[in-house]
């Protein structure tokens, strides 16, 4: 489930992903389901707690994020949906922050210009299917909706 992107018709997905250069090159990949920052323009990186924007997600889609890869696709589009892995506790729609490893926790103390986007619930929950948005907790699979 992490990585996949929550609305994956054709349209959303090609106004969604950004082709971009890896900071390290072709020598590592950036998991799938991770969050990664724009180091500089077109360059990226994993992302840990304190990066700042511009932030995307590795979609799990082909071609995969190889080691021998010098690029990497990400999903950055505002309001793009997209499955990630949560490093701590969280409530439908609060904040989310970069956290160790392209992972993400809710927000704290951080600056607002430092969020990724907003918890929305796990898979199937408060999108119609009769069921609210339950809390997240550390190592679950959470849709986050980019800011």
């Amino acid at each position: 489930m992490i990585g996949t992107p929550a609305n994956a018709s054709p349209k959303d997905l090609n106004e969604a992903i950004t082709v971009g250069n890896k900071a390290t090159g072709a020598g590592s990949k950036i998991p799938v389901g991770r969050v990664a920052f724009e180091v500089s323009t077109g360059i990226w990186a994993i992302c840990a707690a304190g990066s700042t924007p511009r932030f995307g997600v590795v979609p799990r889609l082909d071609p995969p994020n190889a080691d021998t890869s010098s690029t990497v696709q990400l999903v950055t589009q505002k309001n793009a949906e997209i499955y990630v892995e949560g490093n701590s506790a969280v409530k439908p729609g609060w904040y989310v922050v970069c956290d160790a490893a392209g992972k993400v926790k809710a927000r704290a103390a951080e600056a607002i210009d430092l969020c990724v986007g907003t918890y929305e619930g796990h898979y199937g929950e408060g999108r119609g299917h009769g069921t609210k948005a339950t809390d997240g907790a550390a190592g679950e699979a959470w849709r986050i909706k980019l800011i």
